[in-house]
């Protein structure tokens, strides 16, 4: 696609980057699903398969050349392209080659941060959340190289990534695998790393299509989550529209029910959304077991994976009894093609092997690059950092060292190639005259020793799989303890400890962590109900008695020292389980507590993937969020720490003081009450509900501080003094760096729109990145489309405007404090929920022209000038209008319309197409498909 059409596409109040950025970006995604075809010739493939397979190595247009092969293909040849193929083969999915038709092997591989599913020789990224934090485009797309090259090494056709869920919840459990609480810099970020993926020729699946959020009762009826369509469109949609639009190969359709169908046998999703709204040629693949009927292929998911329980013979026998038309499974067996002829995979099939090692050093430096610009500064009293070349420095925490964590847990968690752990780090950047101490302060979660019989009846034994245990503990003293499972069946399944009838441990058994912990209060001679219900292999604790030792080792080292960093974690995020608290796991709380109390001069550094809680942090100096930072943890941590990098970190999502601050604080909300979880807080997701509520965060959304000062000023808001719905406002301003250090700043864009709208106080609406030097200024420019100031109206089933006042907010958060340049400006007339329509027969015939009629209804307020309406075709038809398509003027109450004579290629298969409008004046725009079967 042309960059001007791409950046209208993109512009939906979610295209947050600069025209320029992206245009580089999708010229690279340009480059990466042409280049097989400019590559491919006679010579990279065998003559006998070129005389045999004449559609490998073909210049024919890709189109032709699939269904050239769908015409020589058998029932089964077309099942087996769409069916999984089980669990024991070279990749996590895997579709196997059909030789007969030189059809290669095809292998996806998780994932969102790096090769995953076991896998060696590779490089752990930071984990998506870590990138998000950096807010920085330019990352993203070396992120996706460095995911597409050892995608590519390892002989992997597909990354199954990018994880572009929302955080609707702190809790979720896979909040560290996905980027953040908004649509908006979600889009701006997932562009341009599936670009960055893709430019390896290695295909991206975005996922998890739709409304995902949450791993309790995932893909289940309980995970019946209810959302209205405006909800859905405005905040949970576009990430997907974004990535799909910017030329993502494919799709995975998640584990969530929404309003009573399963994402994966939803067609209002699959085929009413993605396909005739939004024109994505490209294939749908379920999520590990997420397929529920065989209705899925109508529905419109093409591949099942990873078994054949649906498209296995209960496809073939629907496909053969008529049940499920023929031209449905060619549509599934069309798109996976096209997207393999398009990365060249009969031309070039992969050569790469799982055993090859992929890693390099360049790998590792963008890891690091990364994991130095996400870290984020969250507290500096007094200028503790960045930390002195010389003095002392305590060290302390399981994490530091004895039990570092680079990643989350689940089919996201990646084997690092080799690490450094923050004492490491630390160790190798401090001057000759630092003197670094280490304190664990804590044991590690495994060393803790079983509870004894003697306060435990009856004795503890291991539980099997779907088994159980209840006991009585009797607390031997008053205090803090510290409660562990392992379940160790590695099984992605539940295991909970309950205390008194409350869950508090849900541990699923996912790589890398399989035991899990937690801090209790109890009361000595007091009785207690302990129970375990799923697998388990060990009933673990430290008692205040035994936990005690450590922690005053550690308090005392801090004493001692110049200043003292604690190094923490949360090894309990992953999928499969949700967080019961945004407490830190284990007694690391009251460790912090302790080395605060003995030296004032304390640093926090948080490795983990979401919000925790902070009840120490008045007592603290300093506090550093590094994420999960990939396996150069202690590398990037120590450059921050001693200076050598600026913490160039902005919060991608809302901290809360405490869960009762959150969005969906109540249990119908997160995580439902077995039969439905209500998305009742509709559009108020993240920074957008504390705004609306006026809630104070602990931090919020965007924040970050620098070990420099910055200053915002002379804003310009430039377009006509009022605007009709269909101009861009342009909006500048200055960034000053005010201090005596060089470091970066993330400015952002907020657009109020008018009360009527119904949309939240302030939304993001572009950001910024720049580095400066001392006494430097830069000018940051935004671009304000007509997209960005609309909102989606259910009674139209579209978008619209609203005419009035919109507040422009230009500063470092989205918290008013943190918006220092505030300026407006006014849509006097709008086009109101004007609407693309197409009327199309439902059936056309290959090499025969039918009538196309596409219409933009009347409405608004404003009258359109230069209006265009065109349509978008699959590869190989052709369309003449049959009266004007270009409309001069159109007042509000005009409804143009133009027919087109549209004609499939005489080649074209069975199968079922897009016919895809779209209505355009400037950058305002409509579009709207439906579905056709080419029938011959």
């Amino acid at each position: 696609m042309n960059n001007a059409w791409a950046w209208r596409v993109l512009s939906r109040k979610v295209r947050l980057l600069t025209a320029g950025v992206v245009a580089a970006l999708l010229a690279v995604s340009a480059t990466a699903a042409t280049a097989a075809a400019a590559a491919a010739s006679p010579a990279s493939v065998s003559a006998a398969a070129s005389s045999s397979c004449p559609w490998v190595a073909s210049q024919a247009p890709i189109a032709q050349r699939v269904a050239q092969l769908m015409s020589q293909m058998s029932l089964d040849d077309k099942i087996t392209m769409v069916e999984g193929h089980g669990t024991s083969n070279p990749y996590v999915f895997y579709t196997p080659a059909i030789p007969a038709l030189c059809i290669p092997a095809v292998g996806l591989e998780d994932g969102p941060s790096g090769v995953a599913d076991g896998l060696t020789g590779v490089t752990q990224l930071p984990a998506g959340v870590a990138l998000a934090a950096t807010w920085d485009p330019s990352l993203a797309q070396q992120y996706g190289q460095v995911i597409g090259a050892e995608e590519y090494g390892k002989g992997a056709s597909a990354n199954l990534g990018p994880t572009v869920n929302i955080d609707r919840d702190p809790r979720w459990g896979r909040s560290f695998e996905a980027l953040s609480e908004d649509p908006g810099l979600n889009a701006a970020l997932d562009v341009p790393e599936i670009a960055g993926v893709q430019s390896q020729d290695v295909e991206s699946q975005v996922k998890h299509l739709a409304v995902y959020n949450q791993e309790t009762y995932r893909n289940t009826p309980s995970d019946n989550v209810i959302i209205d369509p405006r909800t859905e469109q405005e905040i949970y949609l576009p990430s997907f529209y974004a990535a799909v639009k910017s030329g993502d190969a494919s799709v995975m359709c998640s584990y969530a029910m929404i309003n009573g169908d399963f994402a994966c046998n939803n067609s209002n999703l699959e085929t009413t959304i993605l396909r005739d709204e939004w024109g994505f040629p490209g294939f749908v693949m379920s999520d590990y077991g997420a397929l529920h009927s065989t209705q899925g292929a109508v529905q419109g998911t093409d591949q099942e994976q990873p078994f054949n329980t649906f498209y296995g013979m209960p496809l073939q026998t629907a496909v053969q009894n008529g049940t499920i038309p023929v031209s449905v499974l060619n549509t599934m067996v069309q798109r996976v093609f096209t997207e393999m002829f398009r990365f060249g995979l009969f031309d070039h099939p992969r050569t790469g092997n799982t055993g090859a090692t992929v890693t390099t050093p360049a790998h590792v430096a963008v890891t690091t690059d990364v994991a130095e610009a996400g870290t984020t500064l969250l507290k500096n009293d007094g200028g503790v950092l960045p930390l002195s070349s010389s003095g002392s420095i305590a060290v302390v925490g399981p994490a530091a060292d004895a039990s570092p964590i680079y990643a989350g847990g689940g089919s996201a968690y990646v084997i690092p190639s080799g690490t450094v752990s923050p004492l490491a780090g630390i160790k190798a950047a401090a001057g000759s005259g630092t003197n670094v101490s280490y304190s664990q302060g804590l044991p590690v979660d495994t060393a803790l020793p079983p509870i004894p019989a003697s306060n435990l009846s009856p004795a503890y034994a291991g539980t099997p799989f779907g088994g159980s245990y209840t006991g009585t503990l009797t607390a031997p003293e008053t205090g803090t303890y510290v409660l562990a499972i392992t379940n160790s069946c590695g099984c992605y399944t539940s295991t909970y400890l309950s205390l008194d009838g409350t869950q508090i441990i849900d541990d699923p058994s996912t790589p890398p962590v399989h035991t899990y912990s937690v801090a209790v209060s109890l009361t000595k001679d007091q009785t207690y109900t302990l129970s375990i219900s799923g697998a388990s292999s060990q009933l673990l604790w430290g008692t205040p008695s035994a936990l005690a030792p450590g922690i005053s080792a550690a308090a005392d080292a801090a004493k001692s020292a110049s200043v003292a960093v604690v190094v923490v974690s949360d090894d309990t995020e992953s999928e499969a389980t949700d967080r019961l608290s945004l407490n830190l796991p284990s007694a690391q709380d009251e460790l912090i507590s302790a080395v605060a109390a003995a030296n004032p001069h304390t640093v926090v550094v948080v490795d983990a993937g979401a919000p925790v809680a902070m009840p120490w942090l008045p007592a603290v100096a300093g506090v550093l969020d590094a994420w999960y930072p990939g396996q150069t943890n202690g590398t990037s941590l120590a450059s921050v720490l001693f200076g050598q990098t600026d913490p160039g970190g902005h919060l991608p999502v809302t901290f809360p003081v405490s869960l009762s601050q959150v969005p969906a604080s109540t249990m119908a909300q997160f995580p439902g009450d077995g039969t439905t979880v209500q998305y009742s807080e509709g559009i108020d997701v993240g920074y957008r509900w504390y705004d609306a509520k006026d809630l104070t965060p602990m931090f919020p959304f965007g924040y970050g501080l620098s070990y420099t000062q910055f200053a915002f000023s002379k804003l310009s808001v430039q377009g006509p003094s009022v605007v009709d719905g269909t101009n861009d406002v342009r909006v500048s301003a200055t960034v000053t760096n005010t201090g005596k250090r060089t470091g970066s700043e993330v400015a952002q864009l907020y657009l109020s729109d008018p009360s009527a709208s119904g949309e939240p106080p302030r939304q993001l609406a572009g950001f910024q990145r720049v580095n400066l030097a001392p006494g430097k200024s830069t000018r940051v420019s935004f671009t304000v489309t007509p997209q960005a100031m609309s909102w989606w109206d259910d009674t139209a089933n579209g978008w619209t405007q609203t005419a009035g006042t919109y507040g422009v907010y230009v500063g470092d958060s989205s918290a008013l404090a943190g918006l220092p340049l505030q300026g407006s400006f006014t849509m006097g007339t709008t086009a109101g929920s004007r609407q693309v329509t197409v009327s199309a027969p439902s059936t056309m015939q290959p090499g025969q022209a039918a009538a196309v009629r596409v219409t933009l209804t009347a409405g608004g307020s404003a009258t359109l000038n230069a209006v265009r309406l065109a349509l978008q075709l699959p590869e190989g038809w052709t369309a003449k209008p049959t009266g004007p398509t270009n409309f001069g003027s159109v007042s509000p109450g005009q409804a143009p319309a133009v027919t087109f004579m549209v004609t499939p290629p005489s080649y074209a298969p069975n199968a079922d197409a897009v016919v895809h409008a779209t209505a355009t004046t400037g950058d305002w725009l409509r579009e709207a498909g439906v579905t056709v079967t080419v029938s011959g």
